[in-house]
C-alpha cells in the first residue's frame, strides 16, 4: 500500500550511533538501508556483498568476522537479515516455517528475536522480540513487539493489529519507558487510541507519579465538537502547540505555533473554515480570507485580500470518479486551492485514499476523499512547482532543495536518531531514510515536505489511522524542519501581497 510511493509499515529502522567528533551528516549519508539475506549461516553471494560493503563503509577489513562472531553468540537459527551501512548491523532468530499468521507478518516485519550490534565493537546495542497472535476473525493478527535499547536505556512495547489483506499495521498501544543508567525509571510515555478515531492520546508519567498530557483528543457528547490539543517538546526544548477543533457541520479552526526554548516564535499559523451551505465556504489563514463556491461543474475561489480569483472546471480536470474529487476539494482551504490550480494539472478519483499518488511528470494526482492525503499529495505538487521536463525530477525542487530546510532537517534527524530506540525510529523511518530511498538521497526530506503540508492543516482520521503515529513523532521531534518548510511556503503569500499592494 502506498501514498505517493510510500510503503506503509514495511521499513525497519536501524539508525546510527552518535559520534560527538563527527560533523553533521549530509543528505547522501546512509541512515537506513534494508537487505534481505540468505536463510542460513553460510553467507550467500548477495549477503556477503552487503557485508563487504558495510565493512568498507566503517573501514574494517575484518568486519565479516565480527558478523560471524555475533552469530555464534546467538541461537543456532540466527542469520544476518538487515544492515545499516554506517554504524549498526542486525541479526535475527526468526520463525521460518509456513506458520500462519507468523509467516504473513514475517513478510513485512521479522517475527522472532532481532539483535542489533555496534559495527565497530560488535557489542550488542539492542534486542527485540516480536510475536504474533491470531484473532478470532481470521482477518487480522495481534503483533506484540518489545525492544530493549541499551544505548538509550529505553524499553519500548508496541501492540499492533495487522490486516492480512492490506498488510497494514494499526497501533493499538505503545509504552516507552526511559530509564537512567542504573535502570531506574525516569519517565513512561504511553500512546493509546483517543475518543477521536485515528488519533492517539499521549501521556507522560514521571518517577514521582506526576503526569503530563502531551496529546489529548476528545468529542463533546452534547455538541459533537472534536478537539485535539497537543503541547510537545523536542530534545532541544523546541515547543510545539497544536489546537484543532471541528463540528459536525464541517466548521473548523486550527492554531499551530512553534517556539524555541527561549520563547522565540519560529512559526505561527492560524486557520479557520466556515461552511455557509453545501456549496459556499469561507476560509481564512492568518489575516487573509478566501471565498469558495461551487456552481454547476465549477469550483471557484477568491482571495478577499487581493481580490484575485481562480477556478477548477470539473469536466476538464477530473478524469473519473468526479464526485470523489469534488467532495475532497470542497474541504480544502482557499489558499491551498490556489496552490492546487497552480500545481496540479488533473485529478483522478480513487476509492482508497491510501492509494493516492502524485506524478511529477504529468502533474496529475490520484486521490480519494480524505483531506490529509489530498494535502500530502498537494505538498508534493507544490514542491515540484518549479520543475519542468523529465530530467529535472530529482533536482531544483522548491522546498526539498532549499538549504535552510535541509540544514534544519539534518540536525533534527541526527538528534532524533541519537535519543530514540529502534521501534520509535520505525514510526518515521520513511522520512529519515537516505540511502536506498526510492526517490534518492533526499527522498525522506521530500516526503516530510509533503507531510508538513498536511499535518499543519488537519489531522489523520479513521481512514488513515495507520499514519497517525508518524505524524505525532514528526510534530514533536522535527519542529524546526516543519517551521522552515512552512515559512518558505508562507513566503509565497507575502511576496504576492507585496506585489499586489506594494511595500
Amino acid at each position: 500500500m502506498e501514498i505517493g510511493g510510500i510503503k506503509i509499515g514495511i521499513p525497519t529502522f536501524r539508525a546510527k550511533i552518535d559520534d560527538k567528533n563527527k560533523p553533521l551528516a549530509n543528505l547522501n549519508e546512509p541512515v537506513q538501508d534494508t537487505f534481505v539475506s540468505s536463510t542460513n549461516k553460510k553467507f550467500s553471494a548477495l549477503i556477503y556483498k552487503d557485508i563487504y560493503e558495510m565493512g568498507k563503509d566503517v573501514g574494517d577489513k575484518k568486519f565479516s568476522n565480527k558478523v560471524k562472531m555475533a552469530i555464534s553468540k546467538l541461537p543456532s537459527n540466527a542469520y544476518p537479515t538487515k544492515f545499516d551501512p554506517s554504524k549498526e548491523f542486525s541479526l535475527i532468530c526468526a520463525k521460518r516455517g509456513m506458520e500462519n499468521p507468523e509467516m504473513v507478518v514475517n513478510l513485512v516485519k521479522p517475527v522472532g528475536d532481532i539483535y542489533s550490534f555496534d559495527a565497530k565493537t560488535a557489542d550488542m546495542i539492542s534486542k527485540t522480540h516480536r510475536e504474533v497472535k491470531e484473532t478470532k476473525d481470521n482477518k487480522t493478527a495481534i503483533v506484540i513487539t518489545q525492544t530493549e535499547d541499551f544505548r538509550t536505556n529505553t524499553v519500548v512495547t508496541k501492540k499492533e493489529s495487522f490486516d492480512y489483506k492490506t498488510s497494514e499495521f494499526i497501533l493499538d498501544e505503545q509504552t516507552v519507558v526511559k530509564n537512567d543508567k542504573n535502570g531506574k525509571m525516569l519517565r513512561k510515555e504511553t500512546m493509546t487510541p483517543s475518543q477521536i478515531k485515528g488519533m492517539y492520546d499521549v501521556t507522560y508519567t514521571y518517577a514521582n507519579g506526576t503526569t503530563k498530557e502531551v496529546a489529548k483528543s476528545t468529542i463533546d457528547e452534547k455538541t459533537g465538537i472534536k478537539t485535539i490539543k497537543k503541547d510537545m517538546k523536542s530534545e532541544d526544548g523546541t515547543r510545539t502547540q497544536f489546537l484543532y477543533e471541528d463540528d459536525p457541520q464541517g466548521n473548523r479552526i486550527i492554531d499551530y505555533k512553534v517556539t524555541d526554548k527561549d520563547g522565540k516564535v519560529l512559526m505561527k499559523n492560524s486557520q479557520s473554515f466556515e461552511v455557509l451551505d453545501d456549496n459556499h465556504f469561507i476560509s481564512s489563514k492568518d489575516n487573509r480570507k478566501y471565498e469558495i463556491k461551487t456552481v454547476g461543474k465549477t469550483l471557484s475561489v477568491k482571495d478577499l485580500f487581493t481580490e484575485k480569483e481562480t477556478s477548477i472546471n470539473f469536466n476538464k480536470k477530473c478524469l473519473w470518479r468526479r464526485n470523489t474529487v469534488v467532495d475532497a476539494l470542497k474541504k480544502v482551504p482557499g489558499d491551498e486551492l490556489f496552490e492546487t490550480v497552480y500545481s496540479i494539472s488533473h485529478f483522478q478519483g480513487i476509492k482508497n485514499s491510501l492509494d493516492s499518488s502524485f506524478s511529477p511528470t504529468s502533474k496529475g494526482v490520484k486521490v480519494g476523499d480524505d483531506m490529509f492525503i489530498f494535502l500530502h499529495e498537494l505538498g508534493h505538487a507544490k514542491d515540484h512547482q518549479t520543475q519542468k521536463g523529465l530530467f529535472k525530477l530529482l533536482k531544483d525542487r522548491r522546498y526539498t532543495d532549499n538549504k535552510d530546510i535541509q540544514t534544519a532537517y539534518l540536525k533534527e534527524r541526527e538528534t532524533f536518531n541519537k535519543y530514540h530506540s529502534d521501534e520509535e525510529r520505525e514510526h518515521v523511518a520513511y522520512f529519515t531514510q537516505a540511502k536506498g530511498h526510492y526517490n534518492g538521497a533526499s527522498g525522506g526530506l521530500m516526503e516530510l515536505v509533503a507531510e508538513t503540508n498536511a499535518l499543519t492543516k488537519t489531522y489523520t482520521g479513521e481512514k488513515v489511522q495507520s499514519l497517525s503515529p508518524r505524524t505525532q513523532y514528526l510534530q514533536q521531534h522535527f519542529p524546526r524542519t516543519i517551521s522552515a518548510i512552512c515559512n518558505e511556503m508562507n513566503l509565497n503569500d507575502e511576496i504576492e501581497a507585496i506585489e499586489y499592494y506594494g511595500t
